[in-house]
């Protein structure tokens, strides 16, 4: 009996501790970002971020998530709703409706062909849940029914 409650004080006192957590952002001098919870040493451009409530450290970012469609119908429509329902911030560009567009995506894929999902730099031809679908988790946005990766989880 004793134990337990010398371990919930012990909880009770490390949580306060654990959300006024605060992380530090620096770029060091090849260019790579680092996050710790303690200030670095000799670095002068550290910038303090103050960790969320039940984070340790920022979440990575993700890369960005684009959407060419045309007004193709039932698919391009479906495939829009999909990235909606799922939660998944996305830019989409419509290349009926904007010349440019339809060539970027003439260069970016070598077809004209929509729709067609970029999530970064990787690539799907045509509507496919499946494929979005693990595309999208590998990338850092976790499917709905799923929580996010803890922090740690995520780092190098």
């Amino acid at each position: 009996m004793h134990r337990i409650a010398v371990l919930l004080l012990a909880l009770a006192l490390a949580a306060p501790a654990a959300a006024a957590a605060e992380i530090y952002r620096w770029v060091d001098g090849r260019g790579q970002v680092h996050y710790s919870d303690l200030p670095p040493a000799g670095v002068r451009q550290a910038q303090r971020i103050a960790a969320p409530p039940g984070q340790g450290a920022p979440q990575p970012a993700r890369p960005p998530v684009v959407l060419f469609t045309s007004d193709c119908g039932a698919t391009c429509a479906q495939a829009a709703d999909y990235l909606r329902q799922r939660g998944v911030p996305f830019t989409l560009k419509s290349v009926d409706r904007d010349p440019a567009l339809a060539a970027e995506l003439r260069q970016r894929t070598g077809a004209f062909e929509v729709p067609v999902l970029f999530v970064g730099e990787s690539m799907q031809r045509g509507y496919a849940p499946s494929v979005w679908d693990k595309m999208l988790e590998m990338s850092g946005y976790p499917a709905p029914d799923r929580p996010a990766p803890p922090a740690a989880a995520a780092a190098e």
